[in-house]
C-alpha cells in the first residue's frame, strides 16, 4: 500500500486535523456499571457451589466428548470448583477494559460533514459497547451452566447451550462488522466521484509500524481505532499502554491455567 501511495500524484498542502471539543460530552458508551449484573450472577453461582460442595464426588468431570463420555477430570478442591468463577471474573475484567477503551479511544473526525461523521462515530462506539455487554452476559450464562452441570448433570442442555451461545456471539460480531465500517462509516461497493470527499486524509504512515502497530509519542491517546478491520488497538509509544497490554496477557494466561 505504501508503494502504491508513493506512485500516486500528491499535492503539497498543510494537513488539517478537525477536533470537536464537545465530543467527550456525549454518551459514547454504556456504563461499566452494567457489568455488576454479570458479577452478581458469578457471585451467586459461586455461593451455590460452595453450599453444595460436599455433594460433589471426589473426582469432578470437567470435559465431555460429543457422546457424553468423560474425557478429563480433576480432584475435588475448592479451587477446582471455583476455578470457573475466577475465569469468569478475568473475562469480565477484560471486557470492562475493552468497553473503557471504546470510550476513551482517540477522536476520529473529518473536515467534511464533521457533525454527521461525529454522530456516526458515537453510534458506532455505542453499538460495540452494547455488544461487549451482551457478550459478557452470554459468556457468564454459558459458564454458569458449565459449573451447574457439576451438580445437576444435563449434557443435552449443556451441549446445546455450548453451541448456541458462541454462535450468537460470532454472528453478532459478523453482523456489526458487515453493516458498518470502522468508525461508523457506511460500506460502499461503489462511489461516484461527486460523492467522494475532496480532502486529503492526515498522513500517519510513519506512526503505523508494519501497517498495524501504532507508535506515536506525540499522541497522548492510549487507544486508537485500528487502521483497517474493526476494533481498537493501543498506542505502543505510551508507557501506560504497555501496562494495559501486559494486564490483558496476564488475564488470558491465568484464565488458561485455571481452565486446565
Amino acid at each position: 500500500m505504501k508503494k502504491i501511495k508513493g506512485a500516486l500524484p500528491t499535492v503539497e498542502a498543510p494537513q488539517r486535523v478537525n477536533i470537536d471539543t464537545t465530543f467527550r460530552q456525549n454518551k459514547l458508551t454504556y456504563s461499566n456499571y452494567w457489568f455488576l449484573i454479570h458479577m452478581a450472577i458469578i457471585v451467586a453461582i459461586a455461593i451455590i457451589s460452595i453450599l453444595n460442595y460436599k455433594s460433589l464426588p471426589n473426582i469432578i468431570p470437567i470435559k465431555y466428548d460429543l457422546q457424553g463420555n468423560v474425557t478429563s477430570s480433576m480432584p475435588k478442591t475448592y479451587l477446582s470448583v471455583l476455578a470457573i468463577n475466577l475465569v469468569q471474573l478475568g473475562i469480565i475484567a477484560l471486557l470492562m477494559l475493552v468497553n473503557w477503551s471504546i470510550k476513551t479511544s482517540k477522536q476520529q473526525l473529518t473536515t467534511a460533514n464533521s457533525a454527521q461523521f461525529a454522530a456516526k462515530n458515537i453510534q458506532f462506539r455505542r453499538k460495540w459497547s452494547l455488544f461487549t455487554l451482551i457478550t459478557g452476559l452470554l459468556i457468564t450464562i454459558l459458564f454458569a451452566f458449565i459449573q451447574m452441570n457439576m451438580f445437576v448433570p444435563n449434557l443435552v442442555l449443556l451441549t446445546a447451550i455450548s453451541f448456541i451461545i458462541p454462535a450468537v456471539i460470532v454472528l453478532g460480531a459478523v453482523w456489526l462488522s458487515l453493516t458498518g465500517r470502522q468508525g461508523g462509516g457506511e460500506i460502499r461497493n461503489h462511489q461516484e466521484d461527486r460523492e467522494r470527499s475532496k480532502e486529503q486524509p492526515v498522513n500517519e504512515d510513519d506512526y503505523w509500524k508494519l501497517g498495524f502497530i501504532y507508535f506515536n509519542p506525540n499522541d497522548p491517546s492510549l487507544t486508537v481505532e485500528k487502521r483497517y478491520g474493526i476494533g481498537w488497538t493501543i498506542n505502543f509509544a505510551r508507557p501506560l499502554s504497555w501496562v494495559l497490554f501486559l494486564f490483558i496477557i496476564a488475564i488470558v494466561v491465568i484464565s488458561i491455567i485455571l481452565s486446565q
